[in-house]
């Protein structure tokens, strides 16, 4: 029995918040509208609706994993999909073959090995468990991955990141999603799996519709945990205390609840029923490397709606979700005069904004002992030896984008692109702590638009790339309006959402921020005439692709871009960002204008992003949607906080590593190919970057010089260099 004096925060926990009946009454409305609209015409209304349960069952179950684990612990994990995936291709391979995967492991002894013709290590890739399984011997196995993989990311991961800021919460968790669809790649191939069925699949007819048995199994077994959760965490000590933790954790600690052993149970509860979804799904859509990742955001909006707090009305959400997709499908199908505009991809940002500005508050957070601070946004103390240093290492990139062979200069050309959309990232999160998701969708903006602008309209480069520029930065203010009301995590997943709309809305159809047929295509850039595009024939170097002139070109503005980032950390505007950062209330007390400061951020973050598109269309010459989607953000998010997300040099770094950067391609030269393993391993050391060392590979390189020189001057009898100061006298 619970201790008499925790009675009164109990009960007010039982007591149902005003944004919650808010999400109750709008879903409310939106049934009642269907229902109505189907008895006036139930032939049109109730093929949609039937099918519609399919996807909104599954979006309804992803959407209960993660209400478990933020009531547990505070963290959306951006990486509930790729578990869903990971454990439902074990599942498959287990029933096809009998193999159970051995995670991804890069060969150490592979360069070794290629010059000397031998092997040296086997590293197996599966395990054989005598031949296919049964379905239920092959689901246990599956789900006890899941639970394992759980209680991996509760006590390896986020259990050392419980009192750390959002952001590495979610940069931990976008690690876990690239990490994980890698492996799924690396073991399995990128191909779609199918599994033999486990609920009956004949068809029925219902209302005059024919439909699968197996999507009313799929239902039920939705509805059924849904009312198994409600129970649990209403009526239980394990789900009272749970909810207690969350709301109080000190108080909670001292009447004598484990709040990590909680966190840890809803961990598993929460990889087990996505491991289960995924199991029971796969018969009946099959399985991609990305497709429950994709269905994410939609669970994302219905788990919002329920305030991430609520299962019946994250559950319920979620099935109109799906109902809804399949009712705009129809109407886009059936109605020629209705233009398509991708309003029915665009539906999860639709439901997230509503659920998020319209409410205009973040979620209910978690209650904690302390929070870390972010990371160190050191301001650059330009000395002779810093200046020499920056002109011998602009001298070494002159060198190699000029006369380093053909693959050297197209990772130096990759990696200065990289650099632009790193400090897009050290704009908008590392100075003013703003987490955007959608900084290559911005950057895609403008990459069609030049396309549209130069090529299309036949405007001059010295035109047209402002433009696309521009289109790019109008874009970043108008999604970042919901900055004004939401911040943290909540901001995150809105900026995803505005991502995936502006994609689905934009780059996938004809226009002049889209395609013009099955691609884009951009003239080479060329100013009073003269053609400098990476296919342009220079005076310097080999006189072969990709032209050292196109790489000055780059390294002219990257050099600029990194100077004007220095000098914007060092500004007046650059120290209202980062007391905004610190604390809005503060800052707005100390007559900070903080919704100005935080729109001017996205714009020049929006600026660098854009001009990095732009740049990447002059040097794709062709390409589609694909170089601009949502994952790619998460990539280039990854790679900017793997460098160090506060910081230019953490973005120089950033560019290095960035998919066919310098730094990859010197790696794959020199020492091992990590061609296939890029994302795995990023994802891997992003989230050791999250949990041991927030201030990325930039950050651990300064405080290592600091011990290197302090060692120095205590052995030369001369006081230790406080790296404090040092910010303070450049300041």
């Amino acid at each position: 029995m619970l201790h008499r004096g925790s009675g009164g925060l109990i009960a007010g926990l039982r007591a149902r918040p005003l944004p919650e009946r808010v999400s109750v009454a709008v879903l409310g409305a939106l049934i009642t509208a269907w229902f109505v609209a189907a008895l006036l015409n139930q032939e049109v209304f109730f093929q949609p609706v039937l099918f519609g349960f399919g996807t909104g069952s599954i979006i309804a179950a992803l959407a209960l994993g993660l209400v478990v684990a933020y009531r547990a612990s505070g963290v959306i994990n951006f990486g509930h999909g790729a578990i869903a995936t990971y454990v439902t291709y074990i599942y498959v391979s287990l029933t096809d073959t009998g193999h159970y995967p051995v995670p991804p492991i890069p060969n150490p002894f592979a360069p070794i090995e290629g010059i000397f013709g031998i092997e040296i290590v086997d590293f197996p890739t599966m395990i054989g468990l005598g031949g296919p399984m049964n379905t239920a011997s092959a689901m246990a196995i599956a789900l006890l991955t899941a639970a394992l993989l759980g209680l991996i990311a509760h006590f390896a991961i986020f259990r050392p990141l419980r009192y750390a800021p959002v952001l590495a919460k979610v940069v931990a968790s976008v690690g876990i999603m690239l990490f994980l669809q890698a492996a799924v790649v690396l073991r399995f191939g990128a191909r779609a799996k199918s599994a033999d069925p486990i609920f009956p699949n004949e068809p029925v007819s219902f209302l005059g519709v024919r439909v699968g048995q197996d999507r009313f199994w799929l239902l039920g077994t939705v509805v059924a945990g849904t009312l198994v959760l409600w129970l649990l965490f209403r009526f239980t000590r394990f789900g009272i205390a749970t909810r207690a933790s969350a709301e109080n954790e000190r108080f909670s600690t001292l009447l004598g609840f484990n709040a990590d052993f909680q966190a840890g149970i809803s961990w598993v509860m929460a990889s087990v029923l996505a491991g289960l979804v995924g199991i029971l799904v796969a018969p009946i859509t099959g399985v991609t490397p990305n497709l429950f990742t994709v269905l994410l955001i939609s669970s994302l909006g219905a788990a919002l709606l329920g305030r991430m707090s609520s299962f019946v009305v994250a559950a319920a959400a979620g099935l109109m979700l799906g109902v809804l997709d399949q009712e705009l499908f129809r109407v886009e199908f059936e109605y020629d005069w209705i233009p398509n505009i991708g309003i029915r991809r665009a539906l999860p940002f639709v439901v997230i904004a509503f659920a998020m500005v319209i409410r205009g508050e973040t979620l209910p957070s978690r209650g904690a002992l302390g929070a870390e601070r972010l990371p160190e946004a050191y301001a650059p103390v330009i000395t002779r030896w810093r200046q020499s240093g920056y002109a011998l290492f602009v001298t070494a990139a002159v060198l190699v984008t000029i006369f380093a062979p053909f693959q050297y200069r197209a990772g130096m050309q990759n990696s200065m692109i990289g650099v632009l959309l790193a400090l897009s990232f050290v704009v908008v999160t590392g100075y003013v702590g703003q987490i955007s998701l959608m900084q290559m969708a911005l950057a895609g903006v403008s990459a069609f638009a030049v396309g549209s602008f130069g090529t299309s309209a036949g405007l001059p480069m010295l035109i047209a790339l402002p433009l696309a520029v521009l289109a790019g930065v109008v874009f970043g203010v108008v999604a970042a309006l919901p900055s004004l009301r939401t911040r943290g995590a909540s901001l995150a997943i809105i900026t995803l959402a505005s991502g995936l709309a502006i994609e689905e809305i934009f780059f996938q159809r004809s226009g002049w921020f889209g395609l013009d047929k099955t691609n884009k295509s951009s003239d080479p850039p060329s100013i009073f005439g003269v053609d400098f595009g990476p296919s342009n024939d220079f005076f310097l170097g080999d006189d072969k692709i990709p032209s050292g002139g196109f790489g000055l070109f780059l390294l002219v503005l990257t050099v600029a871009s990194c100077i004007a980032v220095m000098r914007l950390r060092r500004s007046r505007l650059g120290e209202q960002m980062l007391a905004v950062r610190a604390n809005e209330r503060a800052a707005a007390a100390a007559g900070v204008n903080v919704a100005a400061v935080k729109l001017t951020a996205f714009g020049i973050a929006a600026f660098f992003a854009g001009l990095g598109g732009a740049l990447t269309a002059y040097k794709l010459g062709t390409y589609g949607q694909d170089s601009f989607g949502i994952f790619v953000s998460l990539s280039v998010l990854a790679f900017a906080y793997l460098g160090g997300i506060s910081t230019v040099g953490g973005a120089i770094v950033a560019g290095t590593l960035f998919a066919e950067g310098i730094g990859i391609v010197a790696t794959n030269e020199w020492f091992i190919d990590v061609g296939p393993y890029t994302a795995y391993v990023a994802g891997f050391f992003l989230i050791g970057t999250a949990v041991y060392n927030n201030e990325g590979i930039d950050g651990f390189q300064r405080k290592q010089f600091h011990q290197i020189v302090n060692g120095w001057r205590r052995r030369r009898g001369l006081g230790p260099l406080d790296p404090a100061a040092v910010r303070e006298r450049s300041a």
